[in-house]
């Protein structure tokens, strides 16, 4: 089953975050923990890992975008998974 890269809370009172870069592809393989993408806010700059092992099925969200807390930016599965929508 696939897993979800969620946009993660970067302090107690941000609601948002802008991918600053993808550091993989969609067909990536990836392992857990290893960073996948950057996310920025007006004071820091972070590096968001993987929450598994796997192949990059599906990134939801381009670099530059904003994007709320708890959104899913991407889909990390088995490759021959199908990527389900949302």
């Amino acid at each position: 089953m696939a897993k979800k890269v969620i946009m993660p809370r970067i302090g107690g009172s941000v609601v948002e975050g802008t991918i600053k870069k993808w550091l993989v592809q969609e067909g990536d393989v990836v392992e857990r923990f290893q960073p996948v993408l950057e996310v920025s806010t007006e004071k820091v700059t972070i590096e968001v890992p993987s929450p598994a092992s796997g192949v990059v099925l599906k990134i939801y969200f381009p670099a530059g975008e904003c994007v709320s807390v708890g959104e899913t930016l991407a889909l990390i599965g088995d490759p021959d998974e199908n990527s389900p929508v949302g």
